[in-house]
């Protein structure tokens, strides 16, 4: 396997999962956010089930196993997707960019669970570091929405509760579903996410007051097929050619073309909040992982000169 065309699927994954806010942003203008996540799923599913039909692939068994795959499902899948979606909507949502910015404080929020509560990964002092810098820009972020959005912070605080459904999902995952084929696994996953969002909308949302333009239509296939079916291809195809921390670097990627479709396609403002915001949690992320490192100061004692 050439490095272009890993390159190739890693560059395709940052643009999958980044254009997404600005698909969902779309979207929301037509469909309620109960209703667009429940189809976003059903045509996620439906391609992982196709794919798996031509490979040969079959569903995981064991009532252990399904147990997992449906704490996965709420946690990393249904409960995030509906969280983001609902930020968006609305004369109050969120930008596109805002949204995929704040999203990317997954890894922050993965050392506070995996190491501060679990104590599974060393917490450093830079790591400390990192997480009071990456935290700061989420607290700027959020002084923008109040300020620009009728003094509204909760869809900021929405997104922000998604990141920590990822970084939950994730750790779960990682203690839980080892060894699993990563396809068969993304479908269960999509198959009971669902399930479950589709008995909340039913009884919740009116369909009949929903209107399907060729926007919409697009934007769910998009967001269905390439975010959520073909992403998960994409991402454990790099993983296993890359390996885990060259992988995570599409997470520095995510927010970027997110930002740039946002002002590029929507005509989103980019004001100095954002910018900043984004650029503290984008140090953040980096020292939290290792990737920028932060030098020891060290004093010298010197005697007589």
């Amino acid at each position: 396997m050439t490095e272009r065309k890993v390159w190739g699927a890693f560059l395709l994954l940052a643009l999958a999962w980044g254009t997404s806010f600005m698909f969902i942003k779309l979207a929301v203008q037509t469909l309620q956010p109960l209703t667009l996540v429940t189809l976003r799923l059903l045509i996620g599913w439906v391609g992982l089930g196709i794919i798996m039909r031509w490979r040969g692939l079959s569903l995981p068994r064991g009532r252990r196993t399904w147990g997992h795959l449906v704490v996965i499902a709420l946690i990393n899948v249904a409960l995030p997707f509906v969280l983001i979606t609902w930020a968006e909507s609305g004369s109050q949502g969120l930008d596109s960019g805002v949204a995929s910015i704040l999203n990317s404080t997954v890894p922050l929020f993965s050392i506070v669970v995996a190491g501060v509560v679990l104590r599974m990964e060393t917490v450093s002092v830079a790591r400390v570091v990192g997480l009071v810098v990456g935290f700061s820009g989420v607290v700027l972020l959020m002084s923008r929405d109040a300020t620009t959005q009728a003094g509204s912070v909760w869809p900021s605080v929405a997104v922000v509760g998604a990141a920590l459904c990822y970084a939950l999902g994730t750790i779960y995952a990682r203690r839980s579903l080892q060894g699993l084929n990563p396809i068969t696994l993304a479908a269960g996953q999509l198959f009971l996410a669902n399930v479950a969002v589709l008995s909340v909308a039913l009884p919740l949302e009116d369909f009949s007051q929903q209107t399907f333009t060729w926007v919409t239509i697009g934007s769910l296939l998009w967001l269905g097929l390439l975010g959520s079916c073909m992403a998960y291809i994409l991402y454990f195809f790099v993983l296993q050619e890359w390996g885990a921390t060259r992988t995570t670097l599409v997470t520095y990627l995510v927010p970027i073309v997110g930002v740039t479709a946002g002002v590029l396609l929507l005509g989103e403002q980019l004001d100095w909040r954002m910018m900043g915001g984004g650029l503290l949690i984008l140090v953040g992320v980096l020292i939290v992982n290792g990737r920028l490192r932060l030098r020891r100061v060290r004093r010298q004692r010197t005697f007589g000169n």
